[in-house]
């Protein structure tokens, strides 16, 4: 089981999260990060929604749910490298990468774009 030890190194690091089957790509940098209660806790700086998702999502939009939380019995460690940390759940159709602050294929914060504001009634 991952520890908060374990996670420390990705604050100001990344993290993107997918589901294929749920159709939808988040990435975010993380401005915090922890393991209680053998639950995966990040607050991100920002994040956004990568839309086009399955495929190669044509464009990222800002998403204000900063908060995200995985409960860790339903995932697996995938991969526990240097540079990335990979958690898979089958169940739930997820994976998790966590991206180390100095990654250099980091999304561009810049090239978040705003939502589209809904027409007024």
């Amino acid at each position: 089981m991952l520890t908060s030890a374990d996670v420390a190194l990705y604050k100001g690091g990344q993290m993107e999260i997918q589901n294929p089957t749920g159709r939808y790509l988040f990435r975010g940098e993380i401005e915090t990060i922890s393991v209680r209660e053998s639950e995966l806790r990040v607050r991100f700086a920002w994040l956004a929604k990568g839309e086009g998702y399955p495929s190669f999502p044509h464009r990222w939009v800002r998403h204000d749910d900063l908060d995200y939380a995985a409960n860790l019995r339903i995932y697996e460690v995938d991969a526990h490298n240097r540079e990335c940390l990979c958690l898979n759940s089958d169940s739930v159709g997820e994976s998790l990468f966590l991206f180390l602050p100095e990654d250099k294929n980091r999304l561009d914060r810049s090239k978040v774009e705003e939502p589209e504001s809904e027409p007024e009634k």
